[in-house]
C-alpha cells in the first residue's frame, strides 16, 4: 500500500500528470493566441482527493490488463454517478477531472443521446495541432475559437472544442456492433463550452471535460495506448 500512495505522490504536481509537456502546451497557445487558459473549473477535486480507493484503483486497472491494455497503457474510469473521470495507470490514480455525461441519462442505443456504459478503448485522438478553444465540425477543425471567457456559455450552440478522443467498444452487443456502436454513435471525450455544468448530467451522450483538462488528459496519453470505463 505505502509503495502504490509513494508512486501516486510522486506522480502528482498541480495539477496533472505531465507538467513539461503542459508547459509546451501553454507556450503554444500563448503565442497562437494572447487569451489565457483560465484555471481548472470549481467542480474540480483538489490534488490527492480521489474517489476510487488504491485497491478499488488496482482491480479495476487489472480488469483492464486482462482485456488487452498493456502494462504502461492508461485507464481512464468515467463514474456517471459521481460525475467524475479518473486517470489510472500501474501506480494508481494520477488524475481526477469533474465531467459531464449525458443529461439522458445512460444508454447504449443509436439515436438516444445517451452515455454508453462498459469497456471501451481510445480509437482515435483527434485536434493535437489545434490551439485551446477550436471548434470541431465532425470532428474536422472548423474556423471558430472561442476566447475562455466564451466557455461558460448558457444557451446557443453547443460546442465540441479543443481536444477528441474517439471511443471505440470492446464489448459486443453492448457498446460494439449492430445499434450499440458507440464508435458508429460518435461517442467522444472532448472539450466544451458548458464548463460550468461539469459536476452533474449535461451532454448529449459524450463525456465532456474542461478544455483545460481535456488539453492534459490528451497529452498524457500520447503515444499510450488508452481504456475507459464507463461505470
Amino acid at each position: 500500500m505505502a509503495g502504490i500512495l509513494s508512486c501516486v505522490c510522486a506522480a502528482l504536481v498541480f495539477p496533472g500528470c505531465r507538467p513539461d509537456h503542459l508547459q509546451e502546451i501553454g507556450d503554444m497557445n500563448r503565442a497562437a493566441t494572447p487569451a489565457p487558459i483560465p484555471p481548472a473549473s470549481a467542480a474540480a477535486i483538489p490534488a490527492k482527493r480521489f474517489s476510487i480507493p488504491p485497491a478499488e484503483a488496482a482491480e479495476v486497472f487489472g480488469e483492464a490488463l486482462r482485456r488487452g491494455l498493456p502494462a504502461n497503457g492508461l485507464l481512464v474510469v468515467a463514474d456517471i454517478r459521481l460525475q467524475r473521470l479518473l486517470v489510472v495507470e500501474a501506480a494508481g490514480v494520477v488524475c481526477e477531472y469533474a465531467m459531464s455525461s449525458s443529461k439522458y441519462g445512460t444508454g447504449n442505443k443509436v439515436g438516444s443521446n445517451q452515455t454508453p456504459l462498459g469497456w471501451h478503448r481510445v480509437s482515435e485522438r483527434i485536434g493535437g495541432d489545434q490551439i485551446h478553444g477550436r471548434s470541431f465540425t465532425s470532428r474536422r477543425p472548423d474556423p471558430v475559437v472561442l476566447d475562455p471567457a466564451d466557455w461558460r456559455s448558457d444557451g446557443g450552440r453547443d460546442y465540441v472544442l479543443t481536444r477528441i478522443l474517439w471511443l471505440t467498444g470492446l464489448e459486443p452487443g453492448v457498446n460494439a456492433g449492430g445499434t450499440v456502436d458507440s464508435h458508429e454513435r460518435c461517442i467522444y471525450i472532448h472539450g466544451t463550452n458548458q464548463e460550468h455544468l461539469l459536476g452533474q448530467p449535461a451532454s448529449h451522450g459524450c463525456i465532456r471535460l474542461s478544455n483545460r483538462d481535456v488539453m492534459e488528459l490528451y497529452d498524457v496519453a500520447e503515444g499510450r495506448e488508452v481504456y475507459c470505463l464507463i461505470r
